[in-house]
């Protein structure tokens, strides 16, 4: 952007609505409804931190796996949900049927922003989704989150052994999985693949995604990755 330090996010959410206004074609080009759209603040006028957002995060889930769910919103009061979102996290995690974000940090929908694929793996549409969430809706976190005994991993862990290929476009999730588990140790175990892979992620979406890089640059997001155990219910989170 022009080796400025303001990001579009700040500019949009700090400046005067006719400077931010003359200064969005510059920005976004000539679509001007796609410009119109651009942030989403809150209408109480909050502003969850991403510290703020993993400490929710953190406590949600310590209640499930302790048998006490129960789930919170987070969302401006008085609104409902055709009034529109203010997820306060995004979520990349795998379509594992098992693994249901909402369920896992104890929160209501609207709370979250939610992108699955098998594997929680980096594709051009997994950075537009989180792209937009960071742009467009003030989410102040992104978190990959692998599971334990994933199938995507595991599949992958076999076909490496074996040499073969899983066929259709099965390969195209194994071959990016694939390069972080043959940089392992040869001893390693599943669940070390899994939290490699969600680390490897994390990584990939920022250094593929320069609106999510500038966005951390700035310290209005950050960007970790996590594992969930589906037998303890518990995330553990990385550095």
């Amino acid at each position: 952007m022009n080796n400025s330090n303001i990001s579009r996010r700040s500019l949009l959410r700090g400046a005067p609505i006719a400077a931010a206004a003359a200064l969005l074609p510059s920005l976004l080009g000539s679509d001007t409804a796609f410009a119109a759209a651009l942030e989403n603040p809150r209408p109480d006028g909050a502003r969850i931190t991403p510290e703020q957002a993993l400490a929710y995060l953190k406590s949600g889930n310590s209640r499930v796996a302790k048998g006490h769910a129960y789930h919170k919103n987070y969302s401006p009061a008085g609104k409902v949900w055709t009034d529109g979102q203010w997820p306060f996290a995004a979520i990349l995690g795998c379509s594992d049927s098992r693994v249901q974000s909402d369920e896992v940090f104890g929160v209501t929908p609207t709370n979250l922003f939610v992108v699955r694929n098998a594997g929680n793996v980096i594709d051009d549409d997994v950075l537009g989704s989180l792209e937009y969430a960071v742009e467009h809706l003030s989410t102040s976190l992104i978190v990959v989150m692998g599971h334990s005994g994933c199938g995507a991993v595991k599949a992958t862990e076999a076909l490496i052994k074996s040499g073969g290929s899983a066929g259709g476009h099965i390969d195209a999730l194994v071959n990016k999985i694939k390069p972080t588990i043959l940089a392992l140790p040869a001893n390693h175990t599943l669940s070390d693949s899994v939290k490699a892979n969600a680390m490897a992620s994390a990584a990939q979406a920022i250094s593929q995604s320069s609106i999510i890089e500038e966005a951390i640059k700035a310290g209005e997001i950050k960007v970790i990755s996590a594992e969930f155990d589906l037998a303890t219910k518990l995330v553990t989170f990385n550095a």
